[in-house]
C-alpha cells in the first residue's frame, strides 16, 4: 500500500483546527454528499484545513479545494481517521462524518471551550436527524432548548431528538470532537491487538484512552450539530465481531498513523496525467 497527496488546499495553512473526513469509495452519493460537506466546512466561522482521504485509488473531484490524500487499497474508517491525524499539522484536530454537519460557529465554540480550559478534547450536542434534510441547511449553534433526549440505540425517529452526548446522558462524547494531538500523540485505534481491523467501536476505545491517559475532557450543553442516523447504512451498526476481539487481544499501541510516520505505508509523489 502507499498514498499520494492529489490536492493541497489554497488557504488556511496556519489554521488552529483541521477538521478531517474519510471519502469511502463505494458511499452511496459520494459526490453530493461530499459537496456539501466541504460548504459545511467553509461556512465555518473560523478559517479550518480540510482534509479529506480517499481509498482504493478513489481521486478527488477537480473543485474540491482540500488536502486531499488517496490510498492505493480500502481503509476502514478508523485507518482513514488516523491517516488524517498523522497527515495533520494543526494544534487541533476534529473528525466530520460525511452525513453529519456543523453548526456554523461550531469549530469557533469548540476550539474556544479547548483553549479556555485546557482539555485535550472536546464535544457537543448532536440533534438526530433521520433523513438528507440537514445536509444543505446552515445552521448557528443554539443553548439546548426545546430538545429531548431518549435512550433508545439506534435512535427511533422523534422530532427534537438530541445525541445526548454533549450532556452526557448517554456517555459519549458525540460523532465528531476536538482534540489535540499534542497530548495524546498521532494516533487513533486502528487494530486490536491480534492485528484485525476495528470496524465499529473505534470511537469508544478512543474515549478510554484519554481515560487513562488522565487527560481533561469537556462535554458542551450546545447543538453543534445534527447527526445522521441511519442504521441500515452507518457503520457502527454492521454485525463485526469487535466487542469480542476487544476482550480477547485488546487494543494495539500501534495504528495506522504509526505505518504512515514510520514509513512502511510511504507517499509517493503524485503526477498528474497528460
Amino acid at each position: 500500500m502507499h498514498f499520494i497527496k492529489a490536492r493541497t488546499q489554497s488557504d488556511n495553512e496556519t489554521a488552529l483546527v483541521t477538521v478531517f473526513c474519510a471519502v469511502w469509495h463505494r458511499q452511496n452519493n459520494k459526490l453530493e454528499l461530499l459537496k456539501s460537506h466541504y460548504i459545511n466546512l467553509r461556512q465555518q466561522s473560523v478559517g479550518v484545513r480540510i482534509v479529506y482521504i480517499f481509498d482504493n485509488g478513489d481521486m478527488p473531484p477537480e473543485w474540491l479545494d482540500a488536502d486531499c490524500y488517496v490510498f492505493s487499497q480500502p481503509l476502514s474508517i478508523y485507518e482513514a481517521w488516523s491517516a488524517a491525524v498523522a497527515l495533520s499539522n494543526s494544534l487541533f484536530v476534529m473528525n466530520l462524518n460525511m452525513d453529519d454537519r456543523l453548526a456554523t460557529n461550531a469549530v469557533e465554540l469548540l476550539v474556544g471551550a479547548a483553549c479556555a480550559s485546557s482539555a485535550g478534547m472536546v464535544g457537543g450536542e448532536w440533534l438526530v436527524c433521520f433523513d438528507n434534510s440537514h445536509l444543505d441547511e446552515p445552521f448557528k449553534a443554539p443553548i439546548l432548548t426545546a430538545s429531548e433526549f431518549a435512550p433508545d440505540w439506534p435512535p427511533k425517529p422523534r422530532e427534537r431528538l438530541r445525541l445526548g452526548s454533549g450532556t452526557g446522558e448517554r456517555g459519549t462524547f458525540g460523532p465528531a470532537t476536538l482534540w489535540s494531538p499534542k497530548m495524546v500523540g498521532k494516533y487513533y485505534p486502528s487494530y486490536f491487538g491480534d492485528g484485525s481491523l476495528i470496524r465499529s467501536v473505534g470511537d469508544a476505545l478512543f474515549w478510554h484512552v484519554f481515560q487513562q491517559k488522565n487527560l481533561k475532557t469537556v462535554r458542551l450543553p450546545l447543538l453543534i450539530g445534527k447527526y445522521f442516523s441511519s442504521p441500515s447504512d452507518q457503520a457502527e451498526f454492521r454485525a463485526n465481531q469487535d466487542n469480542e476481539l476487544y476482550q480477547r487481544y485488546g487494543l494495539s499501541n500501534l495504528s495506522f498513523a504509526d505505518r504512515i510516520l514510520g514509513g512502511e505505508v510511504p507517499q509517493l509523489a503524485f503526477q498528474a496525467a497528460r
